[in-house]
């Protein structure tokens, strides 16, 4: 083992930090100092040491000496000269001390200069000598000899690391091992930062540390670096992004295997499955630092972490106790998703950093949905979305991960097409950042891909269906979804089919066909915590009048009297809010007889925090909670009646329809319960259960929508918007053959698409139809079956008979060549399916 050893290990490198700075240390303590270059870059290196000066290595044929500063611990009492001999005489070679400090506090230390002017013996015999330091009185000091040792510590590759991934998002370093290997190497593009500090150990233990010196943002790349394309890396597997008010979920999953889950700014263990649901927040500490830095550069902008915290490390931020909790909640950003809301209300909104809170950043309206051929300038309205879903590429796009070109952003179900299309451009914009440059240019972004994974809805009904056992029957499963989440209630309403011929071309073996979904917007688990934030804040206005609290009023609650300069948006005003939802959420989440605190910290618009006493009635809480709830299942039950008509089958629609419930607010039991009590008999509520410390590779409700979204990606099941806006069509319909009724219409055709039913073996043809309430085999004289007769005409003998159904209860019957459509101008019979009735209605 050599004398000296370098690491750029995390820990250790802290350790060096602290030995350099002498706390603590006294005699015999021995400061060396020197500047070298390593990786081609100015370095200062500093060693502590006792008893022992070391020496670096001469560098043969560039000098002839090394200057080196040396401290030493004298303890206020003055040293007079370094002697480099036995005997304390004028003929002794010796060094004078350095009047001013360097390197150490000048009262306790030291200094001294080995120079090629000041030394006495030549450099390569320096290792030869002992000297000593003597001082004044009766004191000597660092006797025995003093022992001069080569320091030999050189830098190998592994200290070329990339610091890149760590300086911005606390990630691992790309370790220098990668970089210099040329079959791995460095990605053309990807930007680079090497180490700035090197622990320098002695026979195990730290003794000093190298320090660069300069700028540290503008890294040359070091020559032992491989240089690598990035497009050798890039993989095929699909990444879902579940957009949340409060979480979003990362999943990556390719063509075999299970998916993966991301969790955003965090090292700490996983210890439950909902863990992987990343906080949709953003918090700054230093924020003039971090746009300065967002604005500097498009590709890979230096963004440090701790000036910019993200996901988890956000939250952790804004709700960790302790002094200066009000600071931090004023520089977070929570439920992210809903400043989209802002922006289009036209809602003044402010930026404040911790650190800098005299520095504000407006929220604009962000950049339109386009990235043009000039590409992302520095005057682009900064998007905190944007922000975030740049980390969520850095977390993603590593050297020791690959690159990810293919995104899915599923969204809630309520968000209206422009609203859509702003957020993903967001994803789009700060995902493409991550990407190194030499990936793909402002010019040329075919390679990246970021669609609308369509609603969250949808995507969760993809994974229930697998997780509760439901497949495909004979006329489809109809199914609804109730995604109730943060900022919303999401309902969609479809049928579970087998894929019909073409859709199996495609691929696919099960479809979700589904109604345009709707929402209750109002109806969100985020939102109903601030209106009873809101509520509980009027309650007690004296006491916040008196101390002058800034709140944030939702919309959907009225305005108090005189009290606009409490309710102008700022800072404070949304940190204030956001503690005392923090304090009811229990309320919400596990009854109104949760335990809350009746006092809390609250910052008045003078900037002084002050300790306000609550009021809180816990029954006229619950209440609300209640009538929310009763109101939103009210609304719910009105949709109901709408798409029942559409997807049921007679003679009970609402026989096998299947309720899919999800959403963290649909994990309320109360909302189940209301919900079960307005269902018909014959309905099924699949209510998620969530899973426990002991299940960790169970994922949650937040998750499944992520899973499905990877499902519709890569899984035989498609999803499609039904096009038709007729009601079902409710009856099967055909000819009797063999004494049976051989139906050719039945509920799951399209409308408008003629299917072929036969030769016509008369003028008078008879059609058969009954309701389709039996699945089964039907006789022909079924007392359900009924006849309507069409006269087609001694014409139509002998040519094909077709049938289309062109509304719920009516078909239309026509001749025609073999193989194809009726024949034009042929003729044609209408059958009203309710009454029997038919008519000619052309030809």
């Amino acid at each position: 083992m050599p004398v000296y050893e370098l690491s750029v290990d995390g820990a250790l490198v802290r350790e060096a930090e602290k030995v350099v700075s002498l706390a603590g240390r006294e005699y015999p303590t021995l400061v060396m100092r020197w500047e070298s270059r390593i990786f081609d870059q100015p370095w200062l290196t500093t060693l502590v040491l006792d008893y022992v000066i070391a020496l670096p290595p001469l560098m043969v044929g560039q000098a002839t000496f090394n200057e080196v500063r040396i401290a030493a611990f004298t303890g206020r009492a003055g040293t007079k000269f370094m002697y480099f001999g036995t005997e304390m005489s004028a003929s002794v070679p010796r060094i004078a001390p350095e009047m001013e400090n360097a390197i150490a506090p000048a009262a306790l230390y030291q200094e001294f200069r080995l120079d090629e002017q000041t030394c006495p013996i030549p450099y390569l015999k320096l290792i030869q000598v002992s000297p000593r330091i003597y001082g004044e009185g009766l004191q000597n000091y660092y006797s025995p000899p003093i022992k001069v040792e080569r320091y030999d510590g050189v830098a190998s590759p592994d200290h070329v690391a990339d610091f890149f991934p760590k300086i911005v998002a606390n990630l691992d370093p790309v370790k220098g091992t990668t970089l210099v290997d040329p079959a791995q190497g460095f990605w053309t593009g990807a930007r680079f930062l090497g180490a700035t500090s090197i622990a320098i150990l002695r026979q195990g233990r730290v003794v000093g540390m190298h320090r660069r010196t300069g700028k540290t943002d503008k890294d040359p790349i070091p020559p032992e670096v491989k240089r690598r394309d990035p497009r050798l890396d890039v993989r095929g597997d699909w990444v879902a992004v579940d957009v949340g008010a409060a979480s979003t979920v990362v999943a990556v999953r390719g063509e075999r295997g299970g998916a993966e889950f991301l969790r955003i700014g965090t090292d700490a263990p996983l210890r439950v499955s909902a863990d992987n649901e990343n906080p949709s927040e953003v918090a700054f500490e230093a924020l003039a630092r971090t746009t300065k830095a967002w604005r500097d550069r498009v590709i890979l902008p230096l963004t440090r972490w701790g000036d910019v915290l993200v996901g988890h490390a956000a939250r952790d931020m804004r709700l960790r106790p302790g002094e200066g909790a009000r600071e931090r909640a004023a520089a977070s950003l929570p439920a992210l998703s809903l400043l989209r809301e802002r922006t289009e209300r036209g809602e003044p909104f402010r930026l404040r950093g911790r650190s800098d809170p005299d520095t504000t950043e407006s929220l604009k309206k962000p950049a339109p949905p386009i990235i043009d051929e000039e590409g992302i300038g520095a005057h682009d309205p900064f998007d905190p979305i944007e922000l975030y879903a740049y980390y969520v590429g850095l977390h993603l796009n590593q050297r020791s991960r690959g690159l990810y070109t293919r995104y899915a952003i599923a969204m809630p179900t309520g968000w209206s097409p422009e609203r859509r299309a702003s957020v993903l451009v967001a994803f789009r914009r700060g995902l493409f950042r991550s990407l190194p440059a030499g990936l793909c240019e402002y010019h040329d972004l075919e390679g990246l891909q970021v669609v609308d994974a369509g609603p969250s809805a949808i995507a969760y009904a993809a994974q229930a269906f697998r997780m509760f056992g439901i497949q495909p029957r004979e006329g489809g499963v109809p199914f609804c979804v109730i995604d109730a989440g943060a900022s919303e209630t999401g309902i969609a309403f479809g049928i579970l089919r087998s894929a019909k011929a073409h859709e199996e071309a495609q691929g696919f073996e099960r479809m979700v066909e589904y109604l345009e979904p709707a929402a209750i917007p109002w109806l969100g688990g985020e939102r109903l915590l601030h209106r009873l934030a809101y509520r509980v804040y009027a309650e007690n206005q004296g006491a916040m009048r008196e101390r002058r609290i800034p709140f944030e009023r939702p919309p959907e609650e009225g305005a108090l009297d005189g009290a606009e300069e409490l309710f102008a948006p700022s800072p404070d005003a949304r940190a204030n809010t956001w503690a005392l939802k923090e304090l009811l959420r229990p309320l919400l989440e596990r009854g109104s007889g949760a335990p809350i605190e009746e006092r809390i910290a609250l910052r008045g618009l003078d900037g002084e925090e002050a300790q306000v006493p609550l009021s809180i009635d816990q029954g006229a809480i619950g209440g609300a909670i209640e009538g929310w709830l009763q109101d939103g299942v009210d609304v719910f039950r009105q949709h109901l009646g709408g798409a029942i008509a559409r997807i049921g089958r007679e003679p009970d629609p609402y026989q096998g329809l299947r309720i899919l419930l999800g959403g963290r607010l649909g994990m309320n039991p109360r909302f189940a319960e209301l919900l079960a009590g307005v269902l018909p008999p014959g309905v099924q509520v699949h209510r998620f259960k969530e899973p426990d410390k002991a299940n960790l590779g169970a994922p949650t409700v937040k998750m499944a929508a992520a899973l499905g979204a990877l499902s519709l990606r890569f899984d035989r099941i498609g999803a499609t918007l039904r096009a038709e806006k007729r009601d079902a069509f409710r009856y099967r319909v055909g000819r009797a053959r063999h004494g049976q009724l051989a139906d050719v219409l039945d509920p799951s055709v399209d409308y408008d698409a003629w299917r072929e039913m036969g030769a016509c073996l008369k003028p008078d043809v008879e059609v058969l139809f009954m309701a389709a309430e039996d699945e089964g085999e039907v006789a022909a004289d079924d007392p359900r079956v009924r006849r309507a007769v069409c006269a087609l005409g001694r014409g139509a003998v002998g040519q094909r008979l077709y049938i289309r159904a062109v509304a719920p209860a009516r078909a239309e019957v026509s001749v025609g060549p073999p193989g194809g459509d009726p024949a034009a101008g042929a003729v044609c019979w209408t059958v009203n399916l309710e009454s029997g009735a038919a008519e000619k209605t052309g030809g």
